[in-house]
């Protein structure tokens, strides 16, 4: 059955196409989702008729890239990204088919980004639509034959690259206690577990291992985009803070933190993790507790500075912070590292044992 019905929301379609599902929620009607039905099938068939042929219309290809990076929970920022650059290549260039965009068009949309936004913005754009059109000419996919934003080179930017500042233990103190009270088991749990933001959102109940005393996050940072489980060990903070929120948990929640508010799209209040409003809160919880403000990935760098500056090894802090290259985590911490200060003490003692004298 591919069109059914749920008491209290209403008819959803839902079917599969060569591997992929489509679905649809939620319709008033049993003949209104048949016709939306109708009409995905024939894009469906369209879509599959071009991607057999090597080619495909830019509207439908850039849709599909959309598609596939909310399937595989990249971050918000990463997909408005995406989708912004990708209205506006549409509107540069309209729905053409793919293999009509030449690299000459490619560079004069950039072009005109620059012009009118600067070489910023003009990178960003570049990085994110080159990305789209390799993905659909991956092997397995073949969506299209050829990249006209692949070999375009970055415009020079004589903006400075700023330093990311990375709080203290004590700053961190300062901002969770200038939080508001219903917000300061959050700011816990990410500082304790050095989670990525988006894997806190996702933490459920189910995860959560009060026994042995570690949470599993999850995340798709990996080659292939496929969730991956690492434990985290629960320091007697963590532990606090997770068994005050299990006892006052609501047990219909599966989510550790969840919200509800009202969905534009679907006219109707839902129910789902803790995402909307969370940077606001940050901004201004810094604000109050007069430090500067740092984002929540800061929360992670300052945890791995504290482990790595006291001995912890590295297969460790790499395990913690989910990367599943080593190479992130050596990268990750010669940032936090003073490099630069470290060597120049170097150089000024050793350069000074003779008291400057030359032999």
């Amino acid at each position: 059955m591919t069109v059914y019905f749920k008491a209290g929301k209403g008819y959803r379609f839902d079917f599969m196409a060569k591997g992929k599902r489509h679905t649809k929620a939620w319709f008033k009607t049993k003949r209104a989702a048949k016709a939306a039905e109708a009409e995905k099938r024939k894009e469906v068939k369209r879509q599959l008729a071009m991607a057999a042929q090597g080619d495909m219309d830019l509207l439908d290809m850039l849709n599909l890239r959309l598609d596939y990076l909310l399937e595989r929970a990249y971050s918000d920022s990463h997909y408005k990204k995406s989708k912004y650059a990708a209205q506006r290549l549409l509107d540069y260039l309209g729905n053409v088919p793919c293999s009509t965009i030449t690299r000459l068009m490619a560079d004069d949309f950039l072009m005109g980004r620059v012009k009118a936004n600067g070489p910023v913005a003009g990178n960003n754009d570049l990085k994110v639509i080159r990305a789209a059109f390799s993905w659909a000419m991956k092997r397995g996919q073949r969506f299209i034959q050829e990249n006209p934003f692949a070999g375009l080179e970055s415009f020079p930017s004589d903006k400075p690259k700023e330093k990311k500042l990375t709080p203290t233990s004590a700053e961190l103190d300062r901002i969770i206690e200038a939080a508001k009270p219903e917000n300061r088991a959050y700011l816990w749990v990410l500082r304790e577990t050095l989670a990525r933001s988006i894997e806190v959102h996702r933490l459920k109940w189910k995860r959560v291992n009060f026994k042995d005393r570690y949470v599993e996050l999850k995340t798709y940072k990996n080659k292939n985009r496929e969730p991956v489980l690492r434990q985290v060990p629960m320091t007697d903070k963590l532990y606090e803070v997770l068994s005050e929120l299990y006892t006052e948990r609501d047990p219909d929640k599966e989510w550790v933190f969840w919200t509800r508010g009202y969905n534009p799209k679907t006219r109707k209040m839902e129910e789902g993790p803790y995402k909307k409003g969370r940077y606001k809160m940050l901004k201004t919880t810094c604000e109050n507790a007069k430090v500067d403000y740092y984002s929540f990935h800061r929360f992670r760098a300052s945890g791995a500075s504290v482990m790595d500056n006291n001995g912890a090894l590295l297969p460790g802090i790499q395990r913690v912070l989910g990367h599943a290259d080593r190479r992130s985590t050596e990268i990750y911490l010669e940032r936090l590292r003073d490099v630069e200060r470290d060597a120049m003490d170097v150089y000024e003692r050793e350069s000074r044992k003779d008291d400057g004298k030359v032999a």
